[in-house]
């Protein structure tokens, strides 16, 4: 592996050289993140190096090493657990009630069902997925305010359900 020497990228043929050169020791280490999915692996590589040709069109970048693509390579694959993660709690708490049985995850989504698609929407981006009301508004392409009103009326509407059981 020869992590500490530094590729021109400046050009295509720069680009097309530091692939050939690191293609090898990036997707080994993208392999064993993957614990050996070839696909994921190969998705891992290819994310990396589109991120690199990113930063070479805006400049950002002219020379980078292969430190540089591992580094990539890590923080994405983190970024997909992550990622994975905010989904799998994202779908426990709105995943459909198939189960009558009262327990207390139960009863947190059926507090939800009380809800409107925009307000339980919101909930679950602020407390499931733990993102910032700015962060909540922006994605819902809301005022930061509309946001955090519609937050308030979602709340106050959980605890009328809850009061109300």
């Amino acid at each position: 592996m020869t992590e500490g020497k530094q590729h021109d990228v400046s050009s295509e043929a720069g680009l097309l050289s530091f692939y050939d050169v690191a293609f090898d020791d990036v997707y080994r280490i993208a392999a064993r993140l993957t614990w050996g999915d070839r696909s994921a692996a190969e998705d891992l590589v290819q994310d990396a190096f589109v991120r690199l040709v990113r930063s070479v069109r805006t400049d950002a970048v002219t020379t980078v090493g292969i430190g540089w693509m591992i580094t990539t390579v890590r923080r994405l694959h983190i970024d997909g657990l992550r990622a994975a993660d905010r989904e799998e709690r994202r779908l426990r708490v709105v995943a459909p009630l198939s189960q009558s049985a009262s327990t207390s995850s139960n009863d947190a989504l059926g507090m939800l069902d009380g809800l409107n698609d925009r307000e339980r929407a919101a909930i679950i981006l602020r407390y499931v997925d733990d993102l910032s009301v700015a962060e909540v508004a922006d994605l819902m392409g809301d005022s930061l305010r509309a946001t955090e009103s519609l937050l308030q009326r979602a709340k106050r509407k959980v605890r009328n359900t809850r009061s109300a059981s």
